[in-house]
């Protein structure tokens, strides 16, 4: 395990006028839960619960049988874990059907989020597509590392987003694949930089965050700064998740590590 500190939990929050300033929170000094970010935890984020409510009940009307596109037959819990996992994709076979703990680089998510590079149509075809809820537990399975039974390994960062509002604020969501312990965050665990033209790092400390069970929610606030990116890092600080495991923050399977992202404005 990588070296993290050991001290104490707290909750917290980085209001947009600066650190300590009171805005964002309630009266007991604790975050306030955006509505933005409602409780999306994913205890059934596992191939059993998935097969049951998407491969088997909607993937499995074509995904059938000997017959099956592509040969992926999706009619089993069985099948669905060995003809997807780490099995390379027909379409692009540079890609794997599902990487465990790469959501972001498994093509069958690529297929039903319906990305711009994929071959043929978005999965299923021809729609209904799957909701947002049902994409993101199926990414958050395979961020845990898409285990036979059972939830998985580390908590990772499986959904990042990101958008300009109203051109003076950056808006970024990012989702874990599992949530987080209530006072996951100490204060100064998320720092923020903007990036300039020269490729140089620039202090702010005109943000806020809201956290909520899986969810981080940054707002960055970009009036009169020359920024062309933003520099975020979350600090492991013993970050822990609901089965008390660090957070993985840097993706490299083992528990600990800093997250670190920079989003291009």
């Amino acid at each position: 395990m990588k070296n993290i500190f050991t001290l104490p939990m707290a909750a917290f929050i980085l209001a947009s006028c600066g650190v300590g300033s009171g805005e964002g929170l309630n009266d007991q000094g604790l975050p306030i839960k955006s509505n933005d970010n409602p409780n999306t935890t994913n205890p059934e984020a596992t191939l059993t619960h998935i097969q049951e409510t998407i491969f088997g009940a909607i993937c499995a009307r074509c995904h059938t049988g000997a017959a099956a596109p592509r040969g992926l037959r999706l009619d089993s819990e069985e099948n669905s874990y060995a003809f997807l996992v780490s099995r390379a994709a027909d379409e692009k076979p540079e890609l794997l059907r599902v990487n465990p703990g790469k959501p972001d680089e498994s093509y069958m998510v690529k297929k039903i989020q319906g990305d711009d590079d994929i071959v043929g149509g978005q999965m299923p075809l021809g729609g209904p597509y799957l909701s947002k809820e049902q994409i993101t537990l199926v990414r958050d399975w395979i961020a845990n590392g898409a285990p036979r039974t059972g939830t998985g390994g580390n908590t990772k960062v499986s959904q990042q987003k990101s958008r300009v509002s109203d051109a003076d604020h950056f808006i970024a969501d990012i989702h874990f694949s599992r949530a987080l312990q209530a006072d996951a965050f100490l204060q100064n665990s998320v720092q923020v930089s903007l990036i300039n033209n020269s490729g140089e790092l620039m202090d702010t400390k005109n943000f806020s965050i809201t956290f909520a069970e899986q969810n981080l929610h940054l707002d960055v606030d970009l009036a009169a700064q020359e920024a062309v990116a933003v520099d975020v890092r979350i600090t492991n600080t013993n970050v822990l998740d609901s089965e008390g495991k660090a957070l993985d923050g840097d993706n490299d399977g083992i528990e600990g590590g800093d997250y670190h992202h920079v989003y291009p404005l």
